[in-house]
């Protein structure tokens, strides 16, 4: 078992020589309330994008019609 976790830090530490230092990426401290959601990339909170359907405020009246919501227009009942 020693000789395992001798083996390891030797990996470790010979591998971290072998890379050039890279200055660590500073991590984002920006907390965001949903419905908002963090983009780490550029530490900022963006609304997600919702596609949204347009609400129809007709009225059909016409007892011989019922409302076509995908198209917000009365139709005649089919019999």
């Amino acid at each position: 078992m020693k000789l395992t976790g001798f083996v390891i830090a030797a990996i470790l530490l010979g591998g971290a020589n072998a890379v050039p230092a890279q200055p660590a990426a500073a991590p984002c401290a920006l907390v965001c309330f949903p419905p908002a959601v963090l983009n780490a990339k550029k530490c900022a909170c963006e609304q997600p994008v919702v596609a949204r359907k347009p609400i129809c405020s007709l009225a059909c009246v016409d007892p011989d019609q019922t409302l076509d919501a995908k198209r917000c227009v009365c139709v005649r009942r089919p019999r």
